[in-house]
């Protein structure tokens, strides 16, 4: 059964291994446009920016590159402060980050009364397309898009998930300290041992000093159980034959007769 469980642990966090958790964010810092379509009831301009992402480098439809993946702003005027002070765009993503991605920024008319105003295309203001190169890492990237009557500033960047690491956010670590594992996680994701404990996993308990393990073994630090035919602190002392009487080994189950003595057991005096 413990056998059982170990294989299933091992399988559960390989599945683990292989699976990819980061978030890419994008922010906005300003946007000015000179169309007429962005009030149409009021002096109070309101809108939003919808943000795609999609890992195709040749989008042909950003209407199909949206429907992949996308993220919202809140309604904001186009008083540059208000802009600028407006939350992070966060787009998770489940797949490795390959490093390049196509982006495609909207930004949408708030004034509708249409319950889904992303639905009408009148309702845009602009859109702008990119195909970004882009590595994990927690420093913004920072670019310029100008469109045909509009002019948009942006930050963006990818990071890993917690207890995500790697290039591809796909490294997964996570300090435990139970009978699957002993270790911490270091920046890169790489597990770090506990005192006492090695092996891929740090499930292994280091045994006592000098513990011969070739011929023993330990189920917790510091121990040294010694393997059948083996005996000692050190499990460094092997075992006679048994009813061995004036006999030696250097390995388990031997009677090397002392001298002067003889027989299977050694037990027949030869000075006699």
């Amino acid at each position: 059964m413990a056998q059982f469980l170990s294989t299933y642990f091992l399988v559960l966090l390989s599945a683990q291994l292989v699976k990819s958790s980061g978030v890419f964010e994008l922010k906005v810092h300003s946007f000015t446009t000179s169309s007429s379509d962005v009030c149409k009831q009021s002096r109070d301009c309101q809108f939003f920016f919808r943000v795609c992402l999609n890992y195709t480098d040749n989008v042909i439809s950003y209407r199909l590159a949206c429907s992949n993946g996308t993220g919202l702003t809140g309604t904001m005027s186009t008083d540059q402060s208000s802009i600028s002070t407006s939350e992070p765009i966060t787009l998770p993503f489940k797949l490795k980050w390959l490093g390049t991605a196509a982006v495609i920024i909207e930004a949408w008319n708030a004034e509708s009364s249409n319950d889904h105003p992303t639905e009408a295309l009148n309702n845009m203001i602009g859109h702008f397309a990119t195909k970004i190169n882009l590595t994990i890492g927690q420093k913004w990237s920072q670019d310029v898009h100008l469109g045909e009557q509009s002019e948009l500033c942006i930050g963006y960047r990818v990071v890993c998930d917690k207890f995500y690491y790697g290039d591809e956010c796909s490294d997964f670590c996570r300090s435990r300290d139970d009978p699957y594992g002993h270790f911490t996680c270091d920046d890169t994701g790489s597990r770090i041992c506990l005192p006492e404990w090695k092996g891929e996993y740090c499930a292994e308990p280091i045994c006592s000093s000098g513990c011969r393990e070739e011929h023993g073994y330990c189920e917790a630090p510091g121990q040294c159980k010694c393997f059948e035919g083996w005996q000692g602190p050190h499990c460094d002392e092997c075992r006679r034959y048994p009813a061995c009487v004036h006999g030696t080994c250097e390995h388990p189950w031997q009677c090397n007769c002392e001298e002067g003595w003889g027989g299977l057991f050694c037990d027949m005096d030869l000075n006699v």
